[in-house]
């Protein structure tokens, strides 16, 4: 059989985040659940076993659920380094056998592809022990207290990611060893190194990369774009309404325009906000905006913008962010470039997102429909989320 066992029980100290950095969005979803999947997906790995804290058991149960992680078959609380943890994890292996192979991977490495497990099994079996590695492509240079002292040699020196792959035999043999001469490592091929035996390199892609900061996050998420992987979605909405003969303001994108006509509407009838509120919707499979604004209007609310607050919660409880969004208005009357500052000011604040990923264009219908005949506003949004 082959084991995983995927450390996850650090404290992530340099993403200043308030929890495990495992459990950090990365475009929409946990780090960890992809790290997951990839050896749930790999037809070479029988059994995942989990590493973490104490505290996040019940949480990464909860991933395992619903992840559909059906591999995971234990989660073993934590030593205090690296070390210990992957310890903890191999000796409550109890049905694993001298020759089986334990893979050991950081849970922060969520990018490795599955080819990349497959080739550090079988480089074990052949060799007994294989680590992943890139070759370096910058200049190397050793300092003393500031300045170079030698420059290295690269052609041969390669950084090494996880996972990293060893017979059960050797691995528990590794750890003895280390237990008796006091041996302190930060991967698990050292170990091995210190019993006198080889390990072989396993090149990976550049992309395998450890999530140390906030950096590494985005860097992730631009890779898991260009894999079509990043949780990238678009919207459409649609609303419009009829000129009110009363004198109601006319209010768009939370906007006031003065000396203008407002919408015949239970709410303040802006336009631009409930096409908003259904392309974000849309987006993320929610209902549209009638499901939530008719007990609203009976509470007395007519603020679109408190409507809207409903799907952007809903965002970010999914963890989504906006991109950017399209607006497309059709009316004869009135005339609005004048006013597209404002409104994109108001929708830059409402969102939270920049100006510059606001876009308004406006078409006067030209007689053909009843919008451009000047008996109401059309309006359309195309939202992209991430």
């Amino acid at each position: 059989m082959n084991f995983v066992i995927i450390v996850a029980a650090g404290q992530g100290k340099r993403m200043n985040a308030n929890e495990n950095k495992v459990f950090l969005p990365l475009a929409g979803k946990p780090m960890i659940s992809y790290t997951l999947k990839s050896f749930q997906n790999c037809p070479l790995i029988h059994q995942i076993v989990v590493v973490t804290r104490k505290d996040d058991i019940k949480k990464m149960n909860q991933i395992k659920e619903e992840y559909e992680i059906n591999k995971m078959s234990l989660i073993v609380e934590g030593g205090e380094e690296r070390q210990d943890s992957v310890y903890n994890g191999l000796i409550i292996l109890n049905n694993a056998r001298e020759n089986d192979i334990i893979v050991v991977h950081n849970g922060s490495n969520p990018l490795v592809k599955e080819n990349e497990i497959e080739e550090c099994i079988k480089a074990a079996e052949k060799y007994s022990a294989a680590a992943a590695g890139f070759p370096l492509k910058d200049t190397i240079k050793k300092t003393n207290n500031g300045f170079v002292e030698k420059t290295l040699d690269r052609s041969n020196v390669y950084q090494m990611q996880t996972p990293q792959a060893i017979k059960y035999g050797l691995f528990m043999q590794a750890y003895k060893n280390a237990e008796n001469k006091n041996l302190k490592a930060t991967d698990d091929a050292s170990l091995v190194e210190a019993l006198g035996s080889k390990v072989k390199i396993v090149s990976c892609s550049y992309e395998n990369i450890k999530i140390t900061t906030p950096e590494d996050l985005r860097i992730a998420e631009g890779i898991l774009m260009k894999r079509g992987n990043a949780g990238f979605r678009i919207g459409v909405g649609q609303d419009s309404h009829k000129f009110s003969a009363s004198d109601k303001k006319l209010i768009l994108g939370g906007c006031t325009i003065a000396d203008e006509k407002g919408f015949e509407a239970n709410s303040d009838g802006d336009v631009i906000l409930h096409a908003l509120f259904n392309a974000l919707s849309s987006a993320i499979g929610e209902r549209s905006l009638g499901f939530y604004s008719d007990s609203m209007c009976k509470n007395g609310i007519t603020d679109s913008k408190e409507y809207l607050k409903v799907i952007l919660n809903k965002l970010n409880e999914k963890n989504f962010r906006i991109n950017n969004i399209s607006v497309s208005i059709e009316a004869s009357k009135p005339k609005l470039e004048a006013h597209t500052d404002k409104i994109k000011e108001s929708l830059s604040k409402i969102l939270k997102i920049e100006k510059e990923k606001i876009g308004i264009t406006y078409t006067s219908g030209e007689d053909l429909t009843s919008f451009g005949q000047g008996d109401g506003m059309q309006c359309f949004v195309v939202v992209t989320i991430q």
